[in-house]
């Protein structure tokens, strides 16, 4: 893939993430949250689990199944420690343990993140695109990652990996988000937006 394109990912990024800002600040009584520019990389599928983290490193993971006039998987995952650093700050009182609660404090963070990318897209390019209720993994890198794999068919060779970090007074959060496109479908995304 080239700049360009690469370039116009980052934007969709950008939009996407900036609008969860805005989400998540409203969710932290409006706090205020800064966020890196975001990395785009193109990754090989077999160089995913490693790019996040060490393969065997325990993760979050949230991901959501879009549909639609394209198909595609948004996977944002996270660090433990940034996952219960998110935790604590959304739910006072709390020591992130990965209860009921914290895992639905991740699945609504996770859930504001993935559908704001989503939109970004859907607003950039006019493509319908019907999410679906958002799960959550804690587990190994490389198993949350294959987990979501095994769910899409006919992947593409390479996915798209943006990574950022977001920062409220008390907190750092780093983070990765997947676009994980069904055959065709980036290439679709790509080509309305000219660069077909």
């Amino acid at each position: 893939m080239d700049s360009n394109r690469l370039d116009v990912l980052k934007e969709l990024a950008n939009i996407g993430v900036g609008n969860a800002l805005t989400s998540l600040s409203t969710l932290l009584s409006g706090e205020k949250i800064d966020m890196d520019v975001p990395v785009a990389t193109l990754v090989p599928l077999q160089d995913v689990p490693e790019m996040l983290a060490e393969e065997e490193s325990a993760m979050a993971g949230i991901y959501i199944k879009a549909s639609g006039d394209v198909d595609l998987t948004v996977l944002f995952v996270l660090s433990l420690e940034s996952a219960n650093n998110l935790i604590t700050s959304l739910v006072p009182g709390s020591r992130g343990d990965f209860d009921e609660m914290g895992i639905s404090v991740l699945m609504e963070v996770g859930n504001i993140l993935t559908a704001s990318y989503l939109n970004a897209i859907s607003v950039m390019t006019d493509l319908i695109l019907l999410p679906s209720p958002p799960e959550v993994a804690v587990d190994m890198a490389g198993a949350i990652v294959s987990t979501v794999l095994a769910q899409s068919s006919a992947i593409e060779d390479n996915i798209v990996l943006l990574k950022t970090s977001l920062y409220t007074k008390q907190t750092e959060i780093n983070g990765s988000i997947l676009i994980v496109p069904e055959i065709d479908s980036m290439e679709k995304i790509l080509g309305i937006l000219g660069l077909g």
